[in-house]
């Protein structure tokens, strides 16, 4: 099972906190968390030396030399003027501003063998709560620092994501190029009457992401294209957005939707408990949505169903499908780049695209932006206007989800053709003005407090900004309400 949020975070941070203080020890430089990637966190060595293996066996010897002393880590509540002027000679810039942001006189940092440092999530009593971490030396003077996921404490073998990995690349030169990096960056830019500008730059920017796929499969003459990804990452807008893009260059996008192929409830299988299981693979009647798909590409006309939620089963509502020479079929789902799903369906008739949210803005070197944390906020903001969900009932459900992407889409993030990265710089600003006050409205007496505090911790980091900026084809509007998709 999973770990739960708060409990991971806790552990990570303490984690990141050992490894800084290994890091100024032996190598007597800096780190950057960069962002996550595969299991783990992305981290850049910030000095000019060349580093070589030994320097990161190094850095492990010295974190498990500090793990099993069990040194305590100690919460220090300081002045913000004090914290802020501590930052400001260490040269931490992106720090001293982001303390000067708060909306607080008192700031907590931590102090683990004299070394003092600003986390936003808690930290455990001692290094000695901090047993199990790899470090995987990636060249570049990068690495990767895995961690456990869940209660096996065992630290999950990484495996490599080059096309991930170049999505970030591709992202933080622009970013770098716009001299944004941390959020003290955007916020001075909303304090500056700028972030209309800066919307729209971002807006043109993931434009010229879609505009790029579509040329893609243009190209590729692959007549099925498979879109899939973890929850609140954006894919339904995402999937239409694409169509529109498609649309420009000739193409006739059909939307063919894989929850319509569900089995019929009483073929389903069935979970440990007893339950019908309607997220994996075997809910999905796979051999006649293969049979369809080859009869389609071989120019047959094919009925397609329409799943009755309530009675549970398929039905036939004259919806025919009979391929011409400009369309292509667009499948957005969960089991979207498992190749399981269309093992019958030649790869050269077939293109794969992996979608979420890799966020390279970070709060500050030592305090990067998760990608999960951005889709949970997504998520529960969505939840919130179109389901009346109280937030506690997201972070509820958010553990079976994210259980459920682990089983079913992150095995197969590798098979994908392309990334869509679908995060927005400016976006956490829009999502503090929905999400702040959802998240205020846990009280302390429930079992979800701390994690509502973490995330709120999190967000009033990011100065807020009004949804009035924000275009209606956004893929944001799918979380907030009011997207040009919905309207249609």
């Amino acid at each position: 099972m999973l770990l739960d949020r708060y409990s991971l975070k806790v552990y990570q941070g303490g984690l990141k906190f050992v490894l800084y203080v290994a890091v100024k020890n032996t190598l007597k430089c800096d780190v950057n968390f960069a962002h996550s990637l595969d299991k783990g966190l992305y981290v850049k060595l910030m000095t000019d030396k060349k580093v070589t293996q030994g320097d990161i066996d190094a850095i492990r010897n010295e974190m498990k030399r500090i793990v099993e002393a069990d040194h305590w880590i100690t919460k220090k509540v300081v002045a913000k003027k004090d914290a802020y002027q501590y930052y400001l000679k260490n040269g931490e810039l992106e720090k001293a501003g982001n303390i000067m942001s708060l909306n607080r006189e008192a700031v907590t940092l931590y102090e683990l063998l004299g070394h003092y440092n600003y986390f936003i999530s808690s930290m455990p009593e001692s290094t000695g709560k901090i047993r199990n971490f790899e470090l995987t030396f990636l060249g570049n003077n990068d690495f990767l620092l895995g961690h456990p996921l869940d209660d096996s404490n065992k630290v999950p073998k990484y495996n490599p994501q080059e096309k991930i990995y170049e999505s970030f690349r591709e992202y933080d030169k622009w970013i770098k190029a716009l001299d944004v990096s941390y959020v003290n960056d955007l916020n001075k830019i909303i304090a500056n009457n700028g972030i209309r500008d800066f919307i729209k730059r971002n807006d043109i920017m993931m434009n010229n992401q879609f505009y790029d796929i579509a040329m893609q499969i243009k190209e590729s003459g692959k007549k099925i294209v498979l879109l899939g990804g973890p929850s609140s990452s954006g894919k339904t807008t995402s999937t239409k957005k694409l169509a529109m893009f498609l649309s420009t260059f000739g193409l006739k996008p059909i939307y063919l939707g894989l929850d319509d192929y569900f089995k019929n409830r009483i073929e389903c299988p069935k979970d440990e408990k007893g339950e019908y299981d309607f997220e994996g693979i075997g809910a999905i009647d796979l051999e006649l949505f293969n049979t369809q798909l080859q009869d389609m590409l071989s120019g047959k006309e094919v009925s397609v169903p329409t799943y009755n939620f309530i009675i549970g089963e398929k039905e036939y509502k004259n919806r025919f499908i009979k391929l011409q020479e400009e369309d292509i079929i667009l499948i957005e789902g969960l089991h979207c780049l498992n190749e399981e799903l269309t093992s019958k369906i030649s790869k050269v008739d077939k293109l794969k695209i992996y979608i979420s949210p890799f966020t390279p803005l970070n709060v500050d070197r030592h305090n990067h932006v998760s990608t999960i944390d951005t889709r949970l906020i997504r998520r529960m903001i969505r939840d919130s206007w179109s389901r009346g969900y109280p937030p506690e009932k997201t972070l509820k459900m958010w553990e079976k989800v994210r259980n459920g992407e682990t089983k079913y889409v992150f095995p197969f993030t590798m098979e994908a053709d392309i990334i869509l990265n679908t995060a927005f710089i400016y976006e956490m600003g829009v999502l503090r003005v929905y999400g702040e006050p959802l998240l205020h409205g846990i009280p302390p007496e429930s079992q979800y407090f701390n994690e509502a505090r973490r995330l709120l911790n999190f967000i009033q980091m990011f100065l807020p900004i009004s949804s009035e900026y924000v275009e209606k084809d956004c893929i944001l509007r799918e979380f907030i309400g009011g997207s040009y998709f919905e309207e249609r």
